[in-house]
């Protein structure tokens, strides 16, 4: 398959609007430069690309250019860009061309391939700590069922059984990242119990969960909302995020409108995430 790099040339703040709305439409993944943003996309939809970015150039102010990029380059691209994430000295994720550190608490490796988006490098900080934080406060005798949604290279499910969940279900629309999932898991010797390749509808329908992780974007938590309120057990809670700062209202509105109650939001940049429970 071959993929193509779209060079955006803007602000960093509208760098950070920009992944949002490439994100909703389908790029791959994203990498901030000196002079605004990479966009990777498969080459083969390029029409639907140049559509999407004519738009946007409507609405606001930036200049791009694209490339085609090499089959044989794509993988040292993604490993260029991919960065390891460290929360204190709590997590490190890292690819496993990164060194390890053994001054951290949990250390997961995730080789990123096709999966992973740099864009939301910083839902995923959010997403980890506060997944860490539901189990350092949780009664330790209580067994504890999760559902990753849209678990992406399957950071946030591995997470969770490494920090004592009973069970884990993972799903993901995307075949890379259900693949990625998969092999992330086994790779950080982890058993998930759950791994399914398709919609939220396709995981099998059992016992409510007391944890739902959805770090996605704003779209699918806006369709999918209801759904996710009906796996979540009564006194649950469901994290979220991939969420811009400009549609935090909107996002918090409909959540409360179909059942759940909101308990905190948490900001990162321009990127935020929140914390709803199901009473």
């Amino acid at each position: 398959m071959t993929y193509r790099v779209f060079h955006l040339s803007c602000t960093p703040e509208l760098s950070e609007i920009l992944t949002a709305f490439l994100a909703d439409a389908g790029f791959d993944s994203f990498a901030e430069t000196e002079d605004g943003l990479d966009a990777y996309a498969t080459d083969a939809q390029i029409a639907t690309w140049l559509n999407v970015l004519h738009e946007l150039n409507g609405q606001f102010d930036f200049t791009y250019r694209s490339e085609v990029l090499p089959d044989k380059n794509w993988n040292e691209v993604w490993e260029r860009q991919f960065q390891p994430i460290r929360i204190g000295d709590r997590l490190l994720i890292r690819a496993s061309f990164h060194p390890a550190d053994a001054t951290v608490a949990q250390e997961l490796v995730i080789d990123p391939k096709m999966a992973f988006g740099t864009g939301h490098h910083a839902t995923t900080y959010m997403m980890c700590e506060q997944v860490m934080d539901f189990f350092a406060r949780r009664d330790a005798g209580k067994s504890v069922r999760v559902l990753d949604y849209g678990s992406g290279t399957g950071v946030l499910a591995i997470l969770a059984k490494r920090l004592g969940a009973a069970e884990v279900d993972a799903v993901d629309i995307e075949a890379p990242a259900y693949e990625s999932t998969l092999e992330n898991a086994g790779s950080n010797g982890v058993q998930l119990d759950e791994v399914v390749h398709g919609e939220l509808s396709d995981v099998p329908d059992g016992n409510p969960y007391d944890l739902v992780v959805a770090n996605i974007n704003r779209n699918v938590l806006l369709e999918t909302g209801e759904a996710l309120y009906h796996r979540l057990g009564a006194g649950g809670t469901a994290l979220m995020s991939g969420v811009l700062e400009q549609d935090e209202r909107m996002l918090v509105g409909h959540m409360q409108g179909v059942g759940f109650r909101h308990r905190a939001t948490f900001a990162r940049g321009d990127w935020r995430a929140f914390d709803f429970t199901r009473d």
